[in-house]
């Protein structure tokens, strides 16, 4: 009945373009990818096979943490240099059964104005320290947020995480000249003593064309629980020149309980490299993560290698290798909470997938 409801309510948005007023303007978007992986690790965590499913990582048979989405973007023109914004994305599952399909409320669920003032949205939606994209092999198993090289969103950090949403926030952004700025606060509207905290983020991207340079920063101290503090800091460069473009970014990220005990205590980052050659994509990603938390004091290393094929600007084909090292017990440096991985094991994924978007 829920699934039968937003299809409902999906058909209805296709229909506004016809009656909508000169002065707005309702697109309707989506994108959806699927692939084909053969994993193999070295314990008993899983049987050795292929499998379909969204995104992952090596090891890692997942849905839900890839690029698809459906959404409609409302813009409506209030005169005088000021634009009505309101957008509504739904996340989409490829795999059957009861998991698959619409995921109601699990992306960008916002209003906003923009104008000469910059842009504040108000609602579901990322906070600045999200820079998922900037992976080139982000979406697919072999992105460095599912293999442990960049903070991930599972145990218990949610949307303070990349490529993540988070509830109830408030944004600004706006650019000046070579800056780029982009500022918020999330507030938790819960009743009990450890709730009605702030989690504040904020981002500077520097255009030095051919180079950007950005540093991030969240601060989310009692956001998580009473008592609880929680940081997370990261600078990152993005140079393209002619076929070459070098992706670079390093984050450091705590996460201490009341009674002093810590979750995470980490430092990791990645690197990719792509080499254009026509319609064709050559990546390398190399990505570490180095741990001291209490939990677990564990490493992991990261490889992946990649070519991708745009057929187009919206239909994308991609193929290659990914491989993850977990040194030590590493119950963090995969984004899914409860993760069979354990100590000194290694997994690797290899297969390809498909991207269409609209």
């Amino acid at each position: 009945m829920k699934k039968q409801i937003l299809a409902v309510a999906v058909a209805g948005a296709f229909a506004v373009p016809a009656f909508a007023a000169a002065d707005t303007d309702v697109t309707l978007f989506g994108q959806l990818q699927t692939q084909i992986v053969h994993h193999s690790g070295g314990s008993s965590d899983f049987d050795n096979g292929l499998r379909m499913h969204d995104a992952g990582g090596a090891g890692w048979m997942a849905d839900g943490n890839g690029p698809n989405r459906l959404g409609v973007m409302v813009n409506h023109d209030l005169g005088n240099g000021m634009t009505a914004l309101a957008k509504i994305e739904e996340d989409i599952q490829t795999n059957g059964g009861d998991e698959g399909g619409f995921r109601s409320g699990s992306r960008d669920l916002y209003v906003g104005l923009d104008g000469n003032f910059g842009r504040v949205t108000i609602g579901r939606q990322n906070l600045p320290y999200s820079t998922a994209g900037k992976d080139p092999l982000n979406g697919t198993f072999m992105q460095a947020r599912g293999n442990g090289a960049r903070l991930g969103t599972g145990g218990g950090i949610g949307g303070l995480g990349n490529g993540s949403y988070q509830e109830r926030v408030i944004k600004y952004a706006n650019s000046f000249g070579m800056v780029g700025l982009q500022v918020a606060v999330a507030a938790d509207n819960g009743s009990s003593t450890d709730r009605g905290s702030q989690a504040w983020s904020g981002r500077l991207n520097f255009d030095l064309n051919p180079v950007e340079l950005y540093v991030a920063h969240t601060n989310a101290d009692d956001f998580i629980g009473a008592d609880q503090d929680f940081s997370a800091t990261k600078i990152g460069v993005d140079w393209k020149s002619g076929p070459f473009r070098l992706v670079a970014e390093v984050e450091d990220y705590t996460w201490e309980t009341a009674t002093g005990f810590t979750n995470r205590d980490a430092t990791g980052g990645f690197v990719s490299g792509v080499y254009t050659m026509g319609r064709n994509d050559f990546v390398l990603s190399l990505g570490t993560t180095r741990s001291d938390a209490d939990a677990g004091d564990g490493n992991t290393d990261f490889a992946a290698l990649a070519v991708k094929h745009n057929f187009s600007n919206r239909v994308m084909a991609f193929a290659g290798v990914s491989y993850t090292s977990l040194d030590d017990n590493v119950p963090f440096a995969r984004p899914l909470s409860g993760d069979p991985a354990g100590a000194g094991n290694s997994y690797t994924g290899v297969g390809g997938g498909m991207r269409v978007s609209f």
